[in-house]
C-alpha cells in the first residue's frame, strides 16, 4: 500500500465494525418475528453495524443433539454445520435471538441451536471450576420474543421471569455474556391491529438502537 492510500484492509475493517449474529426461529417468513428481525437489521445497518442472520427454519438447521456431540461423551466434537455456527459466534459482538413463545417456552429449533452450538464449547470441568465457557465472554446477549398471550397473563403465570432466569441469566452466567437485553411483544395474533404492530416494531427499533449504541461504545473502549 502506497503512502497516502486510504484503502482499508477488509479484514481489519470488519474487525472495526460491530458484528451482530441474529438467530431467528420461526417457520413462516411472513411472521411478525421475521418483521422483528428485519427491523433489528434495519437499525443495526443504519448505525453502520453488520448483521449475520441465521434463519434456522430456512436453513434446515438440525436441532437434534447427537450422542457423539454431548460434552460428557466426547468434548469438543461437532459436525461442520456446528463448526460454522461457532465461527460466526466467535466473530460476533452481539448474539441476538428472535423467536415466539410456544407453550411458554422457545421453539425446539432454538433450544436445539443452544444444545448443539453453544454446548460444543462446553466442558463439565469448566462448570465445576466456575469458569466461563466458550467464546462469548464479553459479548452481549439479546432476546426478542413474542406471544399471543398478554404480558399481564404471562407475568401472572411466572413465564417471563422464568424465561429470563433460565434462558437469559443462566446462559449469560455460564457463557460469560457481559450484557443482557430482553424485549417481549405480547398479544401478537394473526388479526393484530396495525397500531399495535407498529408500536411493537417501534419499540423493537428503540431497543435495537440501545444495543447498537452500547455495543459501539464497548468496541471503542476495547480498541483504545
Amino acid at each position: 500500500m502506497e503512502a497516502g492510500d486510504q484503502t482499508q484492509d477488509p479484514q481489519r475493517q470488519e474487525r472495526a465494525t460491530v458484528q451482530h449474529l441474529l438467530i431467528l426461529g420461526h417457520p413462516d417468513p411472513r411472521s411478525f418475528n421475521h418483521a422483528v428481525a428485519a427491523r433489528y437489521v434495519e437499525v443495526a445497518q443504519s448505525n453502520y453495524q453488520a448483521v449475520e442472520i441465521r434463519d434456522l427454519y430456512a436453513m434446515g438447521f438440525d436441532p437434534l443433539l447427537k450422542d457423539i456431540e454431548r460434552p460428557q461423551t466426547r468434548p469438543g466434537v461437532c459436525g461442520p454445520d456446528v463448526r460454522h455456527e461457532l465461527n460466526l459466534v466467535e466473530r460476533s459482538d452481539v448474539i441476538t435471538f428472535v423467536y415466539p413463545l410456544w407453550f411458554g417456552t422457545p421453539p425446539a429449533i432454538i433450544k436445539g441451536y443452544i444444545d448443539r452450538v453453544f454446548s460444543a464449547a462446553f466442558q463439565l470441568s469448566d462448570l465445576k471450576r466456575e469458569r466461563t465457557i466458550g467464546s462469548c465472554s464479553g459479548k452481549s446477549l439479546a432476546l426478542f420474543t413474542s406471544s399471543a398471550s398478554t404480558g399481564q397473563w404471562l407475568d401472572e403465570q411466572g413465564v417471563m421471569t422464568s424465561l429470563q432466569q433460565s434462558f437469559g441469566q443462566y446462559l449469560a452466567s455460564i457463557f460469560g455474556f457481559s450484557n443482557r437485553y430482553y424485549f417481549h411483544a405480547d398479544s401478537v395474533v394473526t388479526d393484530m391491529g396495525k397500531a399495535l404492530a407498529e408500536q411493537h416494531l417501534y419499540d423493537v427499533g428503540e431497543k435495537a438502537r440501545l444495543i447498537c449504541a452500547q455495543a459501539a461504545a464497548a468496541r471503542h473502549h476495547a480498541n483504545l
